[in-house]
């Protein structure tokens, strides 16, 4: 399958339309492309070939996004780190990808002659030449897994796998030449480096998270029309008195957590039902997207998707499915003889087909007897009206084995633990009640990790009988 880069299609379409916001920087289409341009040919002069691995700890500078938009067209497969890993963490990273050579544009670190650095000179342009054309079985990325319940994995994608992505997505998340979406999620993540395919393919503006204005701020006063959130970003909007009416946002996307039905109910009020997804890396980002009606609920399949649910795991399959998992050389390709993916997630299909994520089977212990799955507890936490986030984790218990210990993220004033404790009685057995609660820690990243939660309870929580 050849494309042509979506870039270049619009430069000639509408070459003075916006196709980056960057702070005070806008680029044009034209703009856009003949900087996309240039920077492919200095890869190319640099001796770089197709299939090539390039590592860039990036999170979403214009530097990083260019950048990544060039490689696609020499064939380099861009290779996002997050910056905020040790250098030796990205570096052990790096060999497993089998990369030779870095560009630090988020970074300056010191990979100290591991890795070879490569400079470019972002502001130049250069004529496109020729029709830049796309072919959709050329590799074109990793994104590594958030390793939450292991090894972080490799997952490698062709460009086809996030051209099909953003078809699919279209069709319940419109985008046009009107449309501005955040850049809210890093490059290093998959629901980041989703959004500018999406964006390009219809002639839109990508608006980087880069501006000092808070993001309330921002949505009354920048041309944000598309907005990716976690819950709890969602209620600090609201309490920072976020109105709808204000802004030009008309699709809000939120994920990342259990949805708080109190915060669907609020949005919806004001005019803006938000809408859920069910995605991972190893499908190149959206593999369900629905209207939140009911704890779990994702919505269906969107096209070019597969999705069936074997002993209660979830299974996928179709256009946006990974190349593989590579390590040192090596690929693995994860599927089973059918071709379908097993993702280790708990979950069922409805009988209308939309799926119901119940959780990951990795995240489920025994206690007593009885299984607990965490994410159960979570969404009935995060229903009461002061609660903006929960996370459980299990810590052992010298006579059950284990015990749920909540983690409680307030967005309202907090109530006692006898009462949180008597709203989860309320809708669930009472062995899933947590035995002990404690209080959300700071500086916790969009996707908190489960280990170093329940490392953390296991430094404040000592069960004894």
């Amino acid at each position: 399958m050849i494309d042509t880069c979506p870039i270049h299609y619009w430069a000639k379409e509408t070459p003075e339309k916006i196709a980056i916001e960057a702070g005070s920087v806008k680029l044009s289409y034209r703009t856009l492309n003949r900087r996309v341009a240039c920077l492919a040919q200095q890869l190319a002069r640099k001796g770089f070939v197709p299939g090539d691995r390039l590592v860039v700890p990036a999170k979403g500078s214009l530097e990083s996004l260019l950048l990544a938009w060039a490689c696609l067209r020499v064939g380099v497969i861009f290779c996002p780190l997050n910056p905020a890993f040790p250098v030796t963490q990205q570096l052990g990273l790096a060999k497993r990808l089998q990369a030779g050579r870095v560009c630090q544009t988020e970074s300056d670190n010191d990979y100290a002659s591991q890795l070879t650095p490569v400079t470019l000179d972002f502001l130049a342009e250069a004529d496109a030449g020729e029709t830049p054309s796309f072919n959709g079985s050329q590799l074109c990325n990793t994104i590594f897994t958030s390793g939450s319940s292991g090894t972080p994995k490799a997952v490698l994608h062709r460009l086809a796998n996030h051209l099909a992505s953003a078809r699919g997505s279209a069709g319940f998340i419109p985008v046009d030449q009107n449309s501005g979406w955040l850049l809210s999620l890093p490059l290093f993540h998959i629901g980041g480096y989703a959004i500018p395919f999406r964006v390009f393919k219809a002639g839109g503006r990508i608006i980087l998270d880069d501006e000092p204005q808070t993001l309330p701020a921002r949505l009354e006063h920048q041309s944000i029309t598309h907005l990716s959130l976690v819950p709890t970003q969602l209620w600090r909007l609201l309490q920072a008195g976020f109105a709808p009416q204000r802004t030009q946002l008309r699709e809000l996307l939120l994920g990342g957590a259990a949805i708080p039905a109190p915060l669907v109910a609020k949005m919806t009020s004001l005019g803006l039902t938000p809408k859920v997804s069910y995605g991972l890396s190893e499908m190149a980002s959206q593999v369900c997207t629905g209207i939140p009606t009911a704890p779990g609920v994702v919505g269906r399949p969107l096209p070019g998707r597969e999705v069936r649910v074997v002993e209660g795991e979830i299974q996928v399959r179709g256009e946006t499915l990974f190349c593989g998992y590579l390590d040192n050389g090596r690929m693995d390709p994860a599927l089973n003889d059918e071709g379908w993916f097993a993702t280790r997630d708990k979950g069922h299909l409805t009988s209308k087909g939309a799926l119901v994520v119940e959780g990951r089977l990795d995240n489920g212990f025994i206690s007593g007897g009885e299984n607990i799955q965490p994410e159960a507890i979570e969404q009935r936490l995060v229903d009461h009206p002061s609660v903006a986030q929960a996370l459980v984790v299990p810590v052992p218990h010298p006579e059950w084995g284990e015990r749920p210990v909540a983690f409680i993220d307030w967005h309202a004033n907090s109530v006692s633990s006898k009462t949180l404790a008597a709203w989860v009685r309320d809708v669930l057995p009472g062995f899933m009640v947590p035995d002990a609660w404690l209080a959300w820690p700071p500086r916790v990243g969009f996707k908190p990790s489960r280990k170093q939660f329940a490392e953390l309870a296991r430094t404040h929580v000592n069960f004894v009988v």
